[in-house]
């Protein structure tokens, strides 16, 4: 069987839609089970342990559970592949919940209640599992371990407390060192000490924060004196595989000789002997919203000779992994300092000789992760014609050799001791699942069903790629999703879905955001193409974008959407509505002032004014890079202007949909309500919808749902055959597939 006949006998659209078969909801996407977190495999390759999240409607809670799940035979629970729940914690997801309303929590395996969200499963040994669990009211974390004996998990029990919380734990069994990151202040080392100015802090009369230079925001969070830190502890086996700390934790970070505190990212490993790590860092200085560059460190897990191996200029440096023997590095690192697309080349660093050589450099693909496969092999995941795929490179030749090709590849590692890797594995018409693939020939096992109810009751629809001819000649590639009960004799409403970055793609994997499936399961026949800019398809192709934003990708869509339209009759042309996010509602935003083809538009997060949003956002290399300088040098300002949507807001005419979260700091919410000032002064239709508790992504289960109800409730409304009398008015709080007679 190839793989991808594999995946297809696993989604919902391998079902003929019947009647054991139904139209795929919202409801249904933000109460899929989902993976959160990384997944841990135990030392000896038996078992993996995995964080899963889910969301009721009902019970309005969000549900976290720590699983355990055989391998091989070698499992304690021999002969059992079903996973093993070993903790569930659950919570009211309700941002202002009722004060009388008792949590439930969590609930151990034949034990009682204890009040603990598990996260970051790590395994201590073959048999022991530690989980961290953080005190919301303290902030507190405590790592705790279980252990499988005679057929049954113990009871949680604690190993370490700390003082603040700590995330993105690794363990070696080799040496007993646990590494783990903390956000501690600039005048402390100390995670005690952190403890007690965070409590001095809430003391304070005072709300007030003061900057002296760039990098004030990031993400969703305005940066405070605290940084982010490596800690390394040493754990010892007590008795029967019950572990204590020994000695206080180090920070690793603190020994590099940066001039001030480096920040650390969460890209970090250990060596396999446990006495190294390589993590990477950003120098610091005062260009940080305007430069890119970030080194890869190595230092001891005793906290000494923290160095660069990557010294001098460069980019964005990422993903640092170890040879097998440790005395290697391999890791990828971009060229421009002041570009987050540019191309990741394959480097690996010789510790004993101290050289770097490069590997497929002459490779046009951009490797988001490196690891080693052995001495003479590497093993990458990379991004290539609407794929995200996983290869094996040969280090002397540069060779490329595809082990998985279709579908979406998430995280990827190895099972020690086995030719196997494990990895999360996706497509758009099937939800992330746990997997095992042949390094040797790519053959893959299934191992876990998180929603194996979906695929049973649930419809969706298989991608379909397509190709259109867009501007300078260039192949335009997208995917097309066609409704439940597809008819070529009807004719069918066209969501145009445009995607954000603008330097990222549509790939065939599945997200709880932006999920084409919905908008096909609505009755819209959804496309949704890469144009340039997107990654994948080559690094000139991804710069073609830069100072063109309004030029060659709005050419290569509106010629790809007259293209589309002949080729498949079966789309009204009277009937379309275009989508889009950040970039995608830019875009929006643009389409709104020179085309008046599409009859609803819906902007999630996009840019009203070039030149606001350079003086606004939280990270200046991007739109530097984008338009080619700064808006207040003469001749980078006619790019700026060039490319502004607010230049033709006199030409909006479509009815718009306006999406935007408070804690959006890439493109604030003013670019949002700009957008939504201009619609409505002129009188155009528009409707605005605010989150004011989220950020650039629409991520709280409820406002996950509220979101699609209302984007789908307004281009149904716009785009409602003049036939038909089945579909619900907009201002119902649900939605009725365009033209189903049931």
């Amino acid at each position: 069987m190839t793989i991808g006949q594999l995946v297809r006998s696993l989604p919902a659209a391998a079902f003929v839609l019947g009647a054991l078969a139904r139209p795929f909801t919202p409801e249904d996407l933000v109460q899929t089970n989902r993976l959160s977190g990384s997944i841990a495999v135990s030392p000896n390759s038996a078992s993996i342990a995995y964080i899963q999240a889910h969301y009721s409607i009902e019970e309005k809670r969000q549900y976290t559970q720590l699983f355990v799940q055989a391998l091989t035979d070698n499992h304690p629970h021999r002969g059992s592949s079903r996973p093993v729940k070993i903790i569930e914690f659950s919570a009211d997801a309700r941002p202002n919940p009722p004060s009388a309303h008792k949590e439930e929590d969590d609930e151990f395996a034949g034990g009682p209640k204890k009040h603990l969200k598990p996260s970051q499963p790590v395994w201590l040994s073959d048999t022991s599992l530690g989980f961290v669990a953080t005190d919301p009211g303290t902030g507190k974390s405590t790592l705790y371990s279980v252990r499988s004996g005679k057929g049954r998990w113990s009871k949680p029990r604690p190993v370490v407390a700390m003082a603040v919380p700590i995330s993105d734990l690794h363990f070696s069994t080799e040496s007993g060192i646990l590494a783990f990151t903390a956000e501690v202040y600039n005048s402390t080392d100390s995670l005690v000490e952190t403890a007690k100015l965070d409590y001095h802090e809430k003391l304070r009369a005072d709300t007030g924060q003061t900057y002296d230079d760039l990098w004030v925001r990031h993400w969703d969070t305005f940066v405070s004196s605290k940084v982010p830190q490596i800690y390394t502890l040493s754990l010892k086996v007590k008795d029967k595989d019950h572990f204590k700390p020994k000695g206080e934790p180090i920070n690793v970070i603190s020994s590099a000789n940066a001039n001030g505190r480096l920040e650390a990212s969460n890209s970090f490993t250990l060596s396999p002997t446990g006495r190294h790590l390589a993590f990477v860092a950003k120098y610091p200085g005062h260009d940080y919203a305007w430069k890119t560059t970030s080194h890869v460190y190595l230092a001891g897990v005793d906290g000494s000779g923290a160095e660069p191996i990557n010294p001098g200029k460069g980019g964005a440096s990422s993903s640092p992994a170890f040879s097998g023997d440790g005395t290697k590095i391999a890791y990828v690192q971009m060229a421009a300092t002041a570009y987050e697309a540019d191309r990741n080349q394959i480097k690996i660093y010789d510790i004993a000789n101290n050289t770097t050589t490069e590997v497929a450099a002459d490779w046009d693909r951009s490797p988001s992760h490196v690891l080693w496969s052995d001495d003479d092999t590497l093993l990458v995941t990379y991004n290539e014609w609407g794929r995200n795929k996983l290869a094996k490179v040969d280090i002397a030749t540069g060779a490329i050799s595809p082990i998985v090709s279709e579908h979406s590849v998430g995280s990827v590692q190895q099972l020690p001791g086995t030719s196997k890797l494990l990895i999360d594995y996706s497509a758009l018409d099937s939800p992330t699942d746990i997997y095992t693939v042949s390094i040797d020939d790519g053959a893959m096992s299934r191992v876990s069903q998180l929603n194996p109810k979906l695929a049973s009751e649930v419809f969706l629809s298989a991608p379909e790629d397509v190709t259109f001819t867009g501007a300078a000649n260039s192949t335009i590639h997208g995917f097309l999703l066609r409704p439940p009960n597809f008819d070529s004799q009807k004719k069918y409403p066209l969501a145009f879905v445009i995607h954000g970055g603008p330097q990222s793609s549509f790939t065939d994997g599945w997200s709880p955001r932006w999920n084409l499936n919905i908008f096909a399961a609505a009755g819209f026949v959804t496309v949704a193409l890469d144009p340039q800019g997107s990654t994948g398809y080559g690094q000139n192709f991804t710069d073609a974008i830069r100072n063109q934003w309004g030029g060659k990708p709005y050419e290569s869509l509106m010629r790809s959407l007259e293209q589309l339209l002949e080729e498949h009759p079966y789309i009204d042309r009277k009937r379309l509505a275009a989508l889009g996010a950040s970039y995608g509602g830019y875009m929006i935003n643009w389409i709104n002032g020179h085309s008046n083809v599409f009859k609803a538009l819906v902007n999630h997060d996009g840019m009203f004014s070039t030149i606001s949003t350079y003086y606004s956002t939280k990270e200046l290399y991007f739109p530097e890079t984008e338009f080619e300088g700064v808006p207040f040098d003469e001749k980078a300002r006619e790019n700026y202007e060039r490319w502004s949507p607010e230049r033709y807001v006199k030409n909006w005419k479509t009815p718009t949909l306006v999406v935007h979260s408070e804690k959006d700091y890439r493109l604030v919410v003013s670019e949002g309500l700009s957008t939504f000032t201009a619609l409505r002064r002129q009188g155009v239709p528009a409707r605005l919808l605010y989150f004011p508790d989220e950020n650039h992504w629409v991520l709280k289960p409820a406002n996950s749902l509220r979101w699609h109800r209302e984007v789908l409730a307004w281009i149904t409304k716009w785009t409602l055959d003049d036939d038909d009398s089945s579909a619900t008015p907009y201002d119902s709080a649900r939605f009725r597939v365009q033209g189903n007679d049931e």
